[in-house]
């Protein structure tokens, strides 16, 4: 499960990254929810790796 989760922030990291590379692509709102995505999942892979 723990990897699941990395994957999904890397995915969630790079998608936000391939959005603010290139502007005018997606919307501001869709910006800022992947950008406030990425600490829960980075906070989710922290808790399940503990386990």
């Amino acid at each position: 499960m723990n990897a699941l989760y990395l994957l999904l922030a890397l995915a969630v990291a790079a998608l936000l990254l391939l959005f603010l590379l290139r502007p005018g692509v997606a919307r501001a709102g869709t910006v800022w929810g992947l950008a406030a995505l990425l600490p829960l999942l980075a906070a989710m892979v922290v808790a399940l790796g503990r386990q």
